[in-house]
């Protein structure tokens, strides 16, 4: 039997059977203890663990026996974030979860056929709001407490009532022409850099949008509240931080529409394929890390990557009720000629003449700002210095002729938040470039180079942690802005000014610092 995982938007009702049957599987899955593979918290456990933090959240009681040593250092802290293994492991740790509950929803009656639905809030102004079923506090007809909700979901407003901002959570990363990135992650790939290849974890286009940003959304800004003996104490959202966020009856929909994407993003184009790379398809090998996960009858599961490519294979045997893109990719060079005024003939011959054939790229350093960034309040800027040799290179490249046989495509242009560290991981941040001063950011898309979630940050910055305390670095393509500067009529500059936009204050003790703002040029 193939499973079939549907829109959670386009089921019957918001107490549809298959969400019914979900959260009767929740509710038993809770009741299992930690130490048993296939319990709700041991599979949370699996994508990320905090005693302490479980503790203060009520998910562990005082006492409570937890799995020896061994057995945590096997399964748990083992999500892969902000590297090439991020798709390929989520997806089987979700096809785990999911034939665990399956096979607690039959045992109950349930439909053989049982599958996860996926949340599409990519869909329309609707399919941003959390589904209904996981906003009640109670099961319909009586039937009790409802395991899908969660009271430290707190939303962007900090009031509980989650809503996405959908100007938050674009797909531009279908735009991404491929899946790897490069190493210095300039660019970051559809699906992330390999594996160790920097010091601080740089997401792949769909890990950085949508998967971080929704993260940051839905858990929300932590909040500070004062107890009866006036101590104050930070409460986190839980979707907010991945030590926690496998806790969430949600978390597991917005994964599976995750995984979708990067199903969507191989049929949106013939051009779309996955790294033909012994070390990414073999992966882990037996010096690594094994992926391991947790099967129905709680034995254990080691899987590579190649076993997660096919969604029809055996051990995952699933598919999508659409793998339809929400939008069609769009070739940023295409874009710029079509800027222009060329018709449909001259961009065909234009790309049969070879102007988009080229050797491999180079990287190049355009500028960088002076000092470290502190985030602090609602906004702040720093200027990037840019060297005039080398940014004049990059406006010849855009300003070449367009109709020389010898074109070759105009320079890629990056934004490089870099080393990003901090305590908080609940911080949402705007990036525009070349923002007038008394401008309403709102009133400038075009300006907006992309938004940033720290999801991860505070483990990254760990110094025990697996990127050493490096924090992370968020890279941005901003080809199209310079190039709008450019056909506006800026043909030279010596700096370009960045701002951070934050809608909720970043207090000063969330220690939110970036190391280096540099712009960088991809081209011959």
């Amino acid at each position: 039997m193939v499973y079939i995982r549907r829109d959670v938007g386009k089921l019957s009702g918001d107490w549809d059977p298959t969400l019914l049957w979900y959260a009767r599987a929740v509710g038993v899955l809770l009741q299992r203890p930690i130490t048993d593979r296939t319990s709700w918290r041991f599979l949370a456990a699996i994508h990320g663990f905090s005693e302490s933090w479980w503790r203060m959240d009520g998910y562990l009681k005082a006492g409570e026996a937890l799995p020896n040593e061994a057995e945590q250092l096997l399964y748990w802290d083992q999500c892969q974030h902000g590297n090439w293994f991020f798709l390929p492991w989520h997806r089987g740790y979700l096809a785990s979860f999911e034939q665990i509950v399956r096979d607690v929803v039959v045992q109950l009656g349930g439909p053989k056929d049982w599958a996860l639905p996926y949340w599409n809030y990519n869909e329309g102004q609707q399919s941003l709001h959390l589904p209904a079923c996981f906003a009640a506090k109670t099961l319909p007809n009586n039937e009790g407490p409802n395991p899908l909700y969660v009271e430290k979901r707190f939303g962007l407003l900090g009031d509980g009532n989650v809503v996405l901002d959908g100007s938050l959570i674009g797909l531009g990363c279908l735009d991404d022409p491929l899946y790897e990135g490069n190493v210095r992650g300039t660019p970051p790939g559809f699906g992330g850099v390999p594996d160790s290849s920097l010091d601080s974890g740089v997401p792949g286009g769909l890990e950085s949008s949508p998967h971080n940003i929704v993260h940051t959304e839905v858990g929300g800004y932590d909040q500070v509240r004062t107890a009866p003996d006036g101590s104050r104490y930070t409460v986190r959202g839980l979707m907010s931080y991945p030590n926690t966020a496998a806790l969430d009856p949600i978390f597991w929909l917005h994964h599976a529409n995750i995984d979708r994407l990067w199903q969507v993003w191989l049929d949106s184009s013939a051009d779309h394929s996955n790294p033909d790379k012994s070390d990414w398809y073999n992966a882990p090998d037996s010096l690594s890390r094994s992926f391991i996960v947790p099967t129905v009858s709680g034995e254990p599961w080691k899987f590579k990557v190649v076993e997660m490519l096919d969604t029809l294979a055996p051990k995952l045997n699933y598919r999508y009720d659409t793998s339809a893109a929400a939008k069609s990719p769009v070739n940023l060079l295409h874009l710029r000629l079509q800027r222009l005024g060329l018709e449909a003939d001259q961009l065909q011959n234009f790309s049969a003449n070879g102007a988009l054939m080229a050797k491999e790229p180079d990287t190049e350093l355009i500028g960088a700002n002076r000092a470290p960034l502190e985030i602090v309040g609602h906004s702040v800027q720093t200027s990037v210095q840019l060297d005039k040799q080398v940014t004049q290179q990059m406006f010849n490249s855009l300003k070449s002729n367009l109709f020389a046989a010898s074109l070759t495509p105009p320079d890629r242009v990056f934004l490089n938040l870099e080393n990003i560290r901090g305590n908080s991981d609940a911080v949402l941040l705007e990036v525009y470039v070349n923002l007038p001063a008394d401008a309403d950011p709102a009133q400038h898309p075009e300006l907006r180079a992309g938004v940033l979630s720290l999801f991860g940050v505070s483990d990254a910055s760990r110094t025990d942690h697996e990127h050493g305390g490096h924090g992370i670095t968020e890279v941005f393509e901003i080809t199209d802005i310079i190039d709008a500067l450019h056909l506006g009529g800026i043909t030279s500059a010596d700096q370009l000014n960045i701002r951070l936009v934050s809608r909720a204050a970043v207090p000063a003790e969330d220690q939110i610092t970036v190391a280096r703002v540099s712009l960088t040029r991809l081209g011959g």
